[in-house]
């Protein structure tokens, strides 16, 4: 029996060891063709990537124009710089499960499309520590579906002197802002849940960690648990579990299958403190099997919006995350990533750092009650 796949849509980066059901070369080497992607998830339209051309509505992409100028409002106000960082560098997102785009400049030199600005944003934060945004056109070799695409709009910032716990804060300012603008009284979404729907009201955003999460949903908590003990909890809550998969298997599978399809049902929620494994470029606390990564996902109707961390700011850790990766990649036969040495070389000058990425298209989805990224977006 296989794992689930879980896909990442907004998330800079996706944690290690995310379980799949195909292993296809994530990155592929300089010169060749891309493998053709897994199949389409249960939420795609049915077409690939290749023949998803569409215009939307005009009506919606004025919205989309009225949503752009109260996020740049709201940055204003807080002080932001808004910058603009390359598309394409020397290095990309190392995690075994991101699948990124390469191509090949004049000189024979690999270059990868970003699939996050955060590897720029952290340099540039080194030279110039201050608030910083970007509206980031990014790039995933991904399945296609209605709430994602291969390029799609993230909208990625960073705050100084700041932790997820003021991330979260800043976050719900935002959309606040951003739902007031549209006019919207009602978020809705049918592309995880059909008919869901959450009235914007003025209590704040729910805040749930993962392991009260697991307590409210299946019962127990998995944060502490053995390999053995996350497979006979699993199980009893009538989880469906291979005897070989790993911890990250069983988490996935339970948190896609019985925790994500609930949250932000009723009212907005943050799922925050996430196992250490998870941390990706986040912040840890703790120790052991106990730790957990100061880190946070926003749902609304069941969908995903975006992922913030408290920044890790220590490059020891963070090579030690970037090696065990390429260690995994080679044990599956995928290209290996070259280390970021500038990012590495730039994380003991960010101090204390806040950090967030924004589905920008899925917000929009919400706040106009639409179901397909078509609708909110130009694919021509």
């Amino acid at each position: 029996m296989s794992p689930p796949t879980r896909l990442f849509f907004c998330c800079r980066y996706v944690p290690r060891n995310v379980p799949t059901t195909e292993k296809y070369a994530a990155t592929p080497s300089a010169g060749e063709s891309p493998a053709t992607p897994p199949g389409i998830d249960d939420d795609v339209m049915g077409e690939t990537m290749d023949k998803m051309l569409s215009i939307a509505p005009i009506e919606f992409l004025e919205k989309r124009a009225v949503a752009r100028d109260a996020v740049r409002q709201f940055f204003k106000t807080q002080n932001y710089l808004e910058i603009e960082t390359c598309a394409m560098r020397e290095t990309t997102a190392s995690d075994v499960y991101i699948a990124s785009f390469s191509t090949t400049t004049y000189d024979g030199q690999t270059r990868f499309l970003q699939t996050s600005p955060e590897y720029a944003h952290k340099i540039f934060l080194s030279k110039y520590r201050r608030r910083i945004f970007e509206f980031a056109r990014v790039f995933r070799r991904e399945r296609a579906g209605k709430v994602h695409r291969s390029e799609f709009s993230l909208l990625e910032w960073y705050r100084p002197d700041a932790d997820y716990r003021d991330m979260m804060d800043e976050t719900e300012a935002l959309v606040r802002d951003v739902t007031k603008a549209l006019g919207t009284q009602i978020w809705r979404s049918g592309g995880r849940k059909m008919g869901a729907a959450v009235a914007v009201s003025p209590e704040p955003f729910e805040r749930l960690t993962v392991n009260d999460a697991f307590l409210r949903y299946v019962g127990f908590a998995p944060i502490g648990l053995s390999r053995e003990e996350i497979i006979a909890a699993a199980r009893r809550a009538g989880c469906i579990i291979g005897d070989d998969w790993s911890w990250n298997d069983v988490y996935f599978s339970v948190l896609c299958e019985r925790i994500e399809p609930n949250l932000g049902m009723d009212h907005p929620t943050y799922l925050c403190d996430y196992p250490a494994s998870m941390a990706s470029l986040a912040m840890t606390r703790g120790q052991g099997d106990t730790a957990v990564a100061e880190r946070f996902e926003l749902y609304i109707c069941g969908i995903e919006l975006c992922n913030g961390y408290s920044e890790l700011n220590d490059p020891v850790e963070l090579r030690k995350r970037f090696e065990l990766d390429n260690v995994e990649r080679a044990q599956l036969g995928f290209e290996q990533i070259p280390i970021d040495e500038p990012l590495l070389s730039a994380l003991p000058s960010l101090g204390k750092l806040g950090g967030n990425a924004l589905g920008f298209e899925r917000l929009l989805m919400l706040c106009l009650g639409v179901d397909d990224m078509r609708d909110v977006r130009i694919d021509v």
